[in-house]
């Protein structure tokens, strides 16, 4: 009884991973990826979110300066990825006289190019998280300020 349940689990686990590493990693997070930043995108267009007199912050320049670089540039390099991608792996295919290797590279790098900028997106957005909590502790009023004063 015990061993067929292992055998169970352990098939269970190989299909798990299977599925997941090659196929959802490598086929569909990509794509849900750019769709994601294409959504991103036409939602901003929606809300006028890069027009900085709509700015209710503190700091608009600011605030718009960091819309522009982390909601709209990088989502519309992942967006542009699969539009010019398409178009520049033709050429590429073209210029190396119709080689798989001049169709297959170029599409895979462009393929997993969304992968790449949405990870150098993460990782920016973390580094500005200490600014972004700086400034929501620098825009509390006095009073309400973790502030620790001893007279001695």
């Amino acid at each position: 009884m015990e061993e067929k349940n292992i055998k169970d689990q352990i098939i269970s686990a190989l299909v798990h991973f299977s599925y997941n590493f090659f196929i959802y990693f490598i086929f569909i997070v990509p794509f849900d990826l750019w769709k994601k930043a294409t959504i991103r995108l036409a939602n901003q267009k929606e809300k006028g979110a890069m027009n900085i007199l709509k700015s209710s912050s503190a700091w608009p320049f600011l605030s718009f300066l960091k819309a522009f670089f982390l909601e709209f540039l990088i989502d519309g390099f992942i967006f542009m990825s699969y539009v010019l991608g398409l178009l520049i792996t033709l050429y590429m295919w073209y210029e190396t006289n119709f080689k798989i290797e001049g169709l297959i590279y170029p599409a895979a790098f462009f393929y997993f190019f969304p992968v790449i900028l949405s990870f150098y997106r993460d990782l920016l957005q973390l580094s500005l998280l200490p600014i972004k909590k700086f400034l929501d502790w620098a825009s509390k009023p006095a009073q309400y300020m973790d502030l620790e004063i001893k007279n001695k």
